[in-house]
């Protein structure tokens, strides 16, 4: 009897030690993979040409787009009549921004700035 105990202890404890190393190769991978995406995450920016007509258009834009998922940066010009947006580009794209603002009823061109390299040139 006291042999039987043994062994099954003794088979526990290798279970044991077994699924730990398990866990932890599990736990290794899910940081590695947590890793990965933040890595895969691109900030970008695009000015968009956008009719404003006055400061509550601005307003309307403004306050939309400062909660859409993945906007890091804003500026709603009146004056020089565009938006400026920098975004995560693992959580939104330049098309879903555009049509954010279209659905404002806001009619949106790509800023000629934005087409020479990419980056915000005003």
């Amino acid at each position: 009897m006291k042999r039987t105990l043994i062994i099954i202890l003794a088979a526990l404890m290798a279970i044991s030690v077994s699924s730990a190393a398990t866990l932890e190769s599990v736990e290794t991978n899910v940081q590695t993979d947590k890793k990965q995406k933040k890595q895969k995450a691109e900030v970008k920016e695009v000015t968009f040409d956008v009719h404003l007509h006055c400061k509550n258009c601005v307003a309307k834009v403004f306050d939309n787009l400062s909660r859409a998922k993945g906007v890091k940066d804003l500026d709603v010009s009146l004056e020089k009549q565009t938006v400026y947006i920098k975004y995560d580009s693992a959580k939104t794209s330049e098309q879903t921004l555009k049509e954010t603002i279209e659905k404002l009823g806001y009619p949106v061109n790509a800023h000629e700035a934005h087409k020479e390299n990419g980056h915000h040139h005003e």
